[in-house]
């Protein structure tokens, strides 16, 4: 269990447990990951992001309810975002398609050992194709196991390449991208450019140091090596103060750019 948990995420979490004893039939292990377990969480703007870790054989019917029925327990403790929140279709599909709503992840016992980035997102193999093979030892190397078996350190990695910081930089430009053109009409635009300069600090982050650290220390680690970033300094401050921001929207796109070259060309690869 996590030692001391963001105040904040103590009464879900709490929650999150006393339904775990109560599906003991089907849930394995339950990982808890990211900011709130690397000690990064931000009260105004980080997620909770869980790991359920079901029994070999559960049915993607089951899978799908449990699911919905985690969300919903979420929602209750003022995590995620009720559907009828949702202001257009627009947002909607934006946020299904970078991913913005997936604070919870339901896999198999199975699905988690392969470390099948399809499996254990459950996407299509097809949208596999755009996800980077950083994710999945991200998510392990930031996590906590908070109920049940742990299996983290058996999960089969495969090794990153230099590719795979590219393919992160194409989804994650894009993401930003996106959020500058249609800024007017995305009322959450400053919040997904904050997800994807965030993400692309932990990605070229891990990919020098092969482990995550909390988004502080990993932007004070790219400030030492290259330098002052106003985006980066800023993406700081909008986590501790949010305010929409078109100005820091459009620094995301250089800083992104920059982060990904450098890591590219220095970070350690395997040959």
């Amino acid at each position: 269990m996590l030692d001391i948990p963001p105040p904040r995420t103590q009464p879900y979490l709490d929650a999150v447990l006393r339904w775990c004893g109560e599906r003991g039939d089907v849930l394995v292990s339950v990982i808890l990951f990211g900011s709130a377990a690397t000690g990064g969480f931000s009260e105004t703007a980080s997620d909770v992001d869980l790991l359920f870790v079901l029994r070999n054989g559960t049915s993607p019917g089951d899978q799908r309810r449990i699911h919905r029925d985690l969300t919903k327990l979420e929602t209750l403790y003022g995590f995620g975002q009720p559907d009828a929140q949702r202001q257009a279709a627009f947002e909607a599909f934006f946020e299904r398609v970078t991913a913005n709503h997936r604070s919870i992840l339901v896999c198999t016992r199975e699905d988690l050992l392969s470390g099948n980035v399809a499996r254990i997102l459950s996407v299509s193999p097809a949208q596999a194709v755009f996800v980077d093979r950083i994710v999945i030892p991200s998510i392990c190397s930031s996590s906590v196991t908070i109920w049940g078996e742990h299996l983290v350190a058996d999960v089969l990695v495969p090794a990153i390449r230099r590719f795979d910081l590219l393919k992160a930089f194409q989804s994650l430009f894009s993401q930003v991208m996106v959020s500058a053109v249609f800024y007017p009409v995305l009322p959450k635009a400053t919040n997904y450019a904050m997800g994807a300069l965030k993400a692309s600090v932990h990605s070229c982050h891990f990919c020098y140091n092969a482990r995550r650290a909390s988004l502080d220390q990993e932007v004070d680690f790219f400030l030492r090596r290259d330098g002052s970033s106003p985006a980066l300094n800023e993406l700081l401050d909008l986590r501790r103060s949010y305010s929409k921001s078109f100005r820091f929207v459009l620094r995301c796109l250089p800083a992104l750019a920059r982060l990904h070259l450098r890591a590219t060309l220095d970070a350690p690869f395997e040959k």
